[in-house]
């Protein structure tokens, strides 16, 4: 759909300077429109709907957001740092009969509070997007989604993505779910029989994807089928009771420094719940950024 007006402070590698901003203010991504089929296919990936926020960063002049308004009613809130951009925005909305469920800011993006958006669309270049992933997965909640036209965010791989050609153009279309902070070591005990299991988890993450052990009694046991959307987290153990081997998955909601969920025994057939909780002194960073690390996650999401 477009392309935004940063207001970096280093100079990129495309600086389109422009009269209507002061000289202060450069442009780091040129406004290129995105075409009304991606758009559709964005809000598609998305799952974009009327009990959503989304934030366009670098609304251009502002076809997500109203097209998301149209279709599905959904409240949105582009920004932009152009000021004909932003004017070009509300004329559109107020042509297409959607000013009560949009809104447009004329500021910097890195400087927006994005706390409350359920989802963010983008169409930067990929080091903007780089730049900009720190504040993403800092501000949003786990569970929020992040839909991006053409560029991707370098390691952190997407979740879904699509492809679509548009008169002999191709347009890739990624999508992210912002994971829970997983690492670290979790602990809880569980009932087996009269007596009572100890189980230490500890988890490694880059992103969406973990992995880990877990020791159970005096049996040290790799997680198997780990899987992390959002604040969902499931994985399975095998492990040995009274020499028979067992597998028990384990599902559950992560929320801060606590787990609470469910466990499924293949061999029982019922379900016990189980509740763990993090060391938050065991917690690890999640990104390297030039060569140094950089924790994702600043604080822990309540």
């Amino acid at each position: 759909m477009k392309k935004l007006a940063i207001g970096l402070l280093s100079v990129s590698l495309f600086i389109f300077p422009s009269k209507a901003l002061s000289q202060e203010r450069e442009l780091d991504v040129p406004y290129v429109p995105t075409p009304y089929e991606v758009v559709a296919e964005m809000l598609r990936i998305a799952e974009v709907g009327k009990d959503d926020i989304l934030y366009d960063l670098g609304c251009g002049d502002g076809r997500i957001i109203i097209m998301a308004a149209q279709q599905f009613g959904t409240y949105g809130i582009g920004v932009d740092l152009n000021p004909q951009r932003i004017k070009e925005s509300k004329e559109n909305a107020a042509k297409a009969g959607v000013e009560n469920l949009v809104q447009f800011l004329e500021q910097d993006l890195f400087q927006t509070d994005i706390h409350d958006a359920t989802v963010v669309s983008l169409y930067l270049l990929r080091s903007v997007n780089l730049k900009l992933r720190p504040k993403l997965l800092r501000e949003l909640k786990p569970g929020s989604r992040i839909v991006s036209h053409d560029f991707g965010m370098a390691e952190w791989q997407p979740d879904k993505n699509s492809d679509l050609t548009i008169d002999n153009n191709t347009h890739n279309v990624y999508f992210w779910v912002v994971p829970a902070n997983v690492t670290g070591t979790w602990e809880w005990t569980m009932p087996a029989g009269k007596k009572e299991i100890h189980y230490t988890l500890q988890m490694d993450q880059l992103f969406q994807s973990i992995n880990g052990t877990v020791t159970a009694g005096k049996s040290k046991i790799a997680i198997k089928d780990a899987k992390l959307n959002g604040d969902r987290l499931q994985f399975v153990i095998e492990q040995k009771v009274k020499r028979q081997p067992e597998t028990l998955l384990f599902e559950g909601r992560v929320s801060g420094n606590s787990i609470e969920g469910t466990m499924k025994s293949k061999v029982k057939s019922s379900n016990e719940t189980w509740k763990a909780k993090r060391d938050p002194l065991t917690i690890k960073a999640l990104d390297i950024t030039d060569k140094k690390e950089e924790s994702l996650f600043h604080y822990i999401q309540d």
